[in-house]
């Protein structure tokens, strides 16, 4: 291969990185080509991309600032409608426009009489024009210009190098573009997202609002009449009155569950501070055991390391985890629960371990969603809400979550949590 081939392909090997590098920002990307294009062939360059009807000029380069600024204020200033002059026929052909030594004259004939000024001002000796197109579609072009004698007349192995580095950064663009209007739609899909979301915590908290004081009433009412009229009231009356008042209350605690599901997915999880794990699994447990004075409740701690996060959400996580093994304990002369942690492949673990009712390993995957429930309301109360808010506040602090269990047997619950340093 002669010198030149080779000096060809180095250059070719060198611009694609080059390229690649600056793809995700289109303005600089641009800038990137033009430069590139004078460094390797010189002198000043030029690129327009098609808008709509016009040539818009996006980057201009010459290695003199003063040559520079001369063509961006006069040369990037003149309109030029797609199809006109030189670069309408290179679009529509697809030929590039080679003339490595220019006569001004015969210049004058092809090109607007606007553009002639600026060529004698700054000397142009030699020119290449040659389209950018991509995916079969028109971008636009890109020309350059000898500005002296400094370096002889352009040479068909330039013309060469010049469509395949034109190639090449016509590609760039094209995935800058198609990067850039991604972008763009995800910022206004999160936009409308955003906006989708303040309008459903709105809703949520009006629909709270309505919903609780008239379930109030339900509630209250029904034990004024139970409690004034009782002598009048035979048995099966009672009990009807005592299932209304559970079910409004069942029907409360769900809403309260379903708020506090829906503000955290608002809620930022700062601050993030270093949590003592242990100092909090034994606070929870106190209110447990107050809350459940008649159960026997046997709490076996291991190691727990502490943990970088949102001290208020990560004690819902305990609550919820705690109060479900005591729960589902219950049925047990005493209920054990075994909580442990641990610092594993750059994350800290937890898990909570209970002896109780257990269930079938088939139907782990579902236990982390909003109303899935493995067991009636009548064998254990619920909203089934609780382990979603587990998943939901672990996965926002960036952590992951699972469940292990056996029919009778009893069940383990874990999440895991980065180990990151206190904010």
């Amino acid at each position: 291969m002669s010198d030149d081939g080779q000096w060809r392909l180095r250059a070719l090997a060198e611009s694609a990185p080059v390229f690649a590098e600056a793809v995700t920002d289109l303005p600089r990307l641009l800038r990137v080509v033009g430069q590139r294009f004078c460094e390797i062939v010189g002198d000043a360059s030029n690129i327009r991309l098609i808008e709509d009807d016009q040539l818009v000029p996006v980057a201009t380069y010459h290695a003199d600032p003063q040559v520079q600024q001369y063509l961006q204020e006069l040369h990037d200033a003149t309109p030029l409608k797609v199809g006109e002059g030189i670069s309408g026929q290179v679009l529509a052909t697809g030929e590039p426009y080679f003339m490595p030594q220019l006569d001004l004259e015969t210049l004058r004939q092809r090109i607007a009489p606007r553009f002639m000024p600026i060529f004698e001002t700054i000397g142009v000796t030699g020119m290449i024009v040659v389209r950018l197109r991509a995916r079969g579609i028109n971008l636009g072009y890109l020309s350059l210009f000898r500005t002296g004698h400094a370096r002889g007349p352009y040479t068909s192995d330039d013309l060469l190098l010049v469509q395949d580095l034109a190639d090449r950064a016509a590609l760039a663009i094209d995935n800058s573009r198609i990067l850039d209007g991604l972008e763009k739609r995800v910022a206004e899909r999160t936009t409308e997202l955003e906006a989708a979301n303040r309008e459903l915590e709105a809703f949520a908290f009006s629909v709270s609002h309505d919903l609780r004081a008239p379930l109030r009433a339900i509630d209250a009412f029904s034990r004024m009449l139970e409690e004034d009229h009782r002598a009048h009231l035979d048995d099966e009356a009672r009990r009807k009155l005592d299932l209304i008042r559970r079910n409004a209350q069942q029907m409360g605690r769900l809403i309260e569950d379903l708020l506090r599901l829906s503000r955290l997915g608002h809620r930022a999880i700062q601050p993030l501070t270093e949590v003592d794990m242990r100092e909090l699994v034994e606070t929870v447990i106190a209110g447990i055991r107050a809350a459940n004075p008649a159960l026997a409740i046997d709490l076996r701690l291991g190691d727990l390391p502490p943990a970088v996060g949102n001290v208020e959400l990560l004690r819902q996580v305990w609550i919820n985890l705690l109060d479900n093994a005591v729960k589902y304990s219950r049925r047990r002369a005493v209920a054990i629960v075994e909580v442990s942690g641990q610092r594993d492949a750059g994350e800290v673990r937890y898990t909570v371990t209970d002896h109780g009712t257990g269930f079938d390993p088939a139907h782990a995957g579902k236990l982390f969603g909003v109303f899935e429930r493995l067991h009636s309301e009548s064998e254990f109360e619920g909203t089934g809400i609780g382990l979603a808010l587990v998943h939901r506040i672990v996965s926002r602090h960036g952590g992951h979550v699972w469940a292990e269990g056996r029919p009778e047997r009893g069940a383990t619950f874990g999440f895991g949590l980065p180990q990151r340093g206190s904010r």
